[in-house]
């Protein structure tokens, strides 16, 4: 081979070496029907070990056409233990039969037993710092077993991806009861030292829904476990924490019945809630003064009942449930209201003496509640058909 060929020839070989490192390439490219989209994870503690449940489901789980909804969707669980949770995600691989994709995933669910012996800083750490997982992320808590939860199945064919456990800002536009809550918005709030946090407790309802005659078990939110402000103290219900959502400018729909001489009498949906706290401190003891204002209309009027009747029994009940809930969570030696959270704000020496490091609810006191209510309409009819 002459020198002009052979330089010839090493500059074609340099040329097609920078094409290939320039081209771009799907290296890690998967089919997708040959990957099992993780949609939730469920971390138990047992024996000392991590136990994690995760919720499998397949491409046409997820991107199902209009037309073809099976009778219900079949999730798959996977189950797998660890000293720490990543080391179960690893040992979850051992039996898994198609590429595991965790970048879907939409709910977490810690059980009660992590709860109480995982510190969550733990429990977080391991979950959050895993690349594929999102920040929005909901979070809840179960006294349920995970892999029961997992299991169930959205009515009418959809798809376990649009459930509840997924999607639970749907149903909280319809009622407002139990908030739900995205992982990083618990994270901040967790590491906050003046606040309260909660996540919801899930369990089964087996009693409201049938489809097809049978039984249709669904999940709910049936109240909340409380953090204050670092350490889990315990959990409410539902009805207990009825005063909480009164305190929150997110709530969009509260209904409440009003009843006269036993009977109900009315129903009345609220909304807007604005919220004003006004601390002060004396002898050690710091109370706050809380003024509620909310606007409503009637959905049933069962009785004639003048319209400011009823907009002093609603500021009445709004009242008494919000100083009950108060003293649900003080038993707990948690602020559930968070009332103590503008004074850790916003006078931080004051509060660090009088309740802090950690919140010392014996020194809390909730002092006047202030409740104003307007009803803005009364539905299409200006009074009860006779």
């Amino acid at each position: 081979m002459s020198m002009r060929k052979a330089v010839r020839f090493l500059a074609l070989l340099i040329t097609l070496a920078q094409a290939m490192l320039l081209t771009t390439g799907c290296w890690d490219y998967h089919e997708v029907h040959h990957i099992s989209f993780i949609t939730t994870i469920g971390i138990d503690y047992k024996d000392k070990k991590y136990v994690l449940y995760a919720q499998a489901l397949s491409f046409m789980n997820i991107a199902q056409r209009e037309g073809e909804r099976p009778t219900r969707h079949k999730a798959v669980v996977g189950v797998a233990t660890g000293d720490t949770v990543t080391d179960a995600m690893f040992n979850l691989y051992r039996s898994e039969q198609q590429f595991v994709y965790w970048g879907h995933i939409s709910a977490i669910i810690f059980s009660r037993k992590a709860l109480e012996n995982v510190q969550i800083d733990s429990l977080v750490d391991s979950v959050n710092r895993f690349r594929e997982l999102r920040y929005n992320v909901w979070v809840y808590g179960t006294d349920e077993p995970i892999d029961k939860l997992e299991n169930l199945a959205p009515y009418f064919g959809f798809s376990p991806y649009d459930s509840r456990l997924m999607k639970p800002d749907q149903t909280y536009r319809q009622f407002s009861n139990i908030k739900p809550i995205y992982l990083n918005r618990f994270v901040s709030d967790y590491f906050e030292n003046g606040k309260t946090v909660m996540i919801p407790k899930l369990d089964i309802d087996s009693t409201s829904w049938k489809e097809g005659g049978e039984q249709a078990p669904e999940l709910i939110m049936n109240g909340c476990y409380i953090f204050s402000p670092r350490p889990y103290v315990g959990s409410l219900s539902e009805e207990e924490l009825k005063g909480r959502r009164y305190m929150d400018k997110h709530s969009v729909r509260m209904p409440m019945v009003i009843h006269r001489s036993g009977k109900a009498a009315s129903l009345i949906v609220l909304n807007k809630p604005r919220v004003k706290i006004r601390p002060s401190v004396a002898n050690g003891v710091a109370r706050f003064d809380v003024k509620i204002r909310l606007q409503g209309n009637i959905d049933e009027l069962l009785q004639d009942i003048p319209l400011n009747e009823l907009e002093r029994q609603v500021e009445k009940n709004v009242e008494q449930q919000v100083r009950e809930t108060f003293e649900k969570g003080k038993k707990l030696n948690a602020d559930v209201l968070n009332l103590t959270l503008p004074l850790f704000r916003y006078h931080y020496g004051t509060w660090k003496r009088t309740i802090g490091p950690s919140i010392d609810m014996s020194k809390v006191e909730l002092g006047r509640v202030e409740v104003s209510f307007l009803l803005q309409n009364t539905g299409k009819y200006k009074g009860r058909l006779r």
